[in-house]
């Protein structure tokens, strides 16, 4: 993996591991991470402890591949959003991968990713508060080269901004893009009247606020069925298309192209085809913000790749390179396994993780589609078996993870592995 850009002397690889982290070895000395693979440890060999949450490192370079070779086929860019795994290496990654930026989705998580050297940030999220503006006007007063972007979605958010940005001395326009939203979501106005009148109050502060573009979110868009959830997806961005109609070429004075930015992990290719379509007289860019892809998962993703492949998705398929281990701790009733794993290690939002397969010693590894786990306590989990599957105490169990988002924050170290469950490096979180 690619070593992050130092940045205020913050180093990844000299960071310190030891056995107060979860997933070390009891009785290891510190050691930098730098040096994790003289260790020489192997997860099938139980040379760590269980629950362990990995990364497979073929999948990450796969999906990384693939992202990147559909950007390339649209034309389009991509600010990965860093809340799904808070890792500066991974987002680091992601920028070595030809990312144009990476998003945050609160100023702390901003805060991390400024510290290991991200020259580009979109704040997928209103700026608000005294600390949080006073600290975005002290980076971007500090380091002329820092291109930051954050959203609004009211005349009061406008003003706000305008005031405070000016007491505090910011000496550049700050970049702003409008914020479009849909009944019953999230933050982003609703009406083409609400977006009129932010559109208006911005041009009374074109010397402190520079209007950059039009952004939005459409992954929290629901429905009974796939097909009327995409409908709606579109829709939306066809909302999106409307606004940005709203605007004049010299609403954007003092950019080069205008930023067109939607597209989370579930309907990313619905944005790229719609935004394709988008004319105006300024160039413009379409920036997808998708998160997940760089690990995808086991099921939630999955169904939503499946999904995508219905609607003329080419090429490759995501892997999921999460993966959570534990043992059978014991088998108290017929056909009930509990496993040393629950709502501390892996995430629960969505779906529950997905019994992959049992490993034992030396024999070939036994395929679980047919267990399924049905609970989760704070550290149990209850996994159903057929009367016929042969488990038994100590078995070591992977199973896939559904939501991304949810397993990296319960993890600081989450060990990298070769096909052959070698650790070769680790991945730090930062939540």
């Amino acid at each position: 993996m690619a070593e992050p850009t130092k940045h205020n002397s913050l180093s990844i690889p000299d960071y310190l591991l030891d056995d107060t982290v979860k997933g070390i070895p009891g009785g290891t000395k510190p050691f930098p991470l730098s040096q994790i693979a003289e260790h020489k440890w192997n997860v099938l060999r139980e040379d760590l402890p269980f629950p362990l949450l990995l990364l497979k490192q073929s999948a990450l370079l796969h999906n990384t591949q693939l992202m990147k070779q559909f950007l390339q086929e649209h034309q389009i860019s991509i600010a990965p959003h860093g809340k799904t795994h808070m890792s500066p290496q991974l987002a680091e990654m992601q920028l070595s991968a030809g990312a144009w930026g990476i998003t945050a989705a609160t100023v702390s998580q901003v805060q991390v990713f400024r510290k290991f050297g991200v020259p580009r940030i979109i704040l997928a999220n209103q700026l608000v508060g005294r600390q949080h503006i006073r600290y975005i006007v002290e980076e971007l007063n500090a380091d002329k080269n820092f291109d930051f972007y954050c959203l609004v979605d009211s005349v009061e958010g406008v003003r706000n901004l305008a005031r405070r940005t000016q007491h505090l001395g910011l000496q550049r326009r700050l970049k702003i893009l409008l914020e479009c939203g849909f009944s019953g979501g999230r933050n982003g106005f609703r009406t083409l009247e609400q977006a009129r009148s932010v559109i208006s109050e911005l041009r009374n502060f074109r010397d402190r606020l520079m209007l950059a573009g039009i952004e939005g979110f459409e992954g929290v868009i629901a429905a009974d069925n796939p097909e009327l959830a995409a409908q709606r997806v579109r829709d939306y961005l066809d909302f999106l298309k409307q606004v940005l109609a709203e605007l004049q070429p010299q609403d954007f004075h003092g950019v080069d192209e205008i930023i067109l930015s939607a597209g989370g992990s579930a309907y990313f290719d619905l944005v790229a085809r719609s935004f394709h379509e988008v004319k105006f007289p300024l160039p413009k860019r379409v920036v997808l913000r998708s998160g997940c892809y760089i690990t995808h998962d086991s099921h939630m993703y999955r169904d939503y790749h499946e999904q995508m492949l219905t609607r003329g998705w080419r090429g490759a398929q995501f892997k999921a390179a999460f993966e959570i281990w534990s043992y059978v701790q014991s088998i108290p009733e017929k056909g009930l396994a509990i496993l040393t794993m629950g709502k501390r290690d892996c995430p629960y939002d969505y779906y529950l993780p997905t019994p992959l397969g049992r490993h034992r010693g030396k024999e070939a590894a036994l395929e679980l589609s047919r267990c399924q786990i049905t609970k989760l306590n704070d550290q149990h989990a209850y996994m159903t078996f057929p009367d016929n599957e042969d488990l038994s105490f100590g078995d070591l169990i992977a199973c896939g993870i559904s939501h991304p988002c949810t397993a990296f924050d319960k993890w600081k170290f989450i060990p990298l592995v070769n096909d052959n469950y070698d650790v070769v490096d680790g991945v730090m979180t930062y939540f």
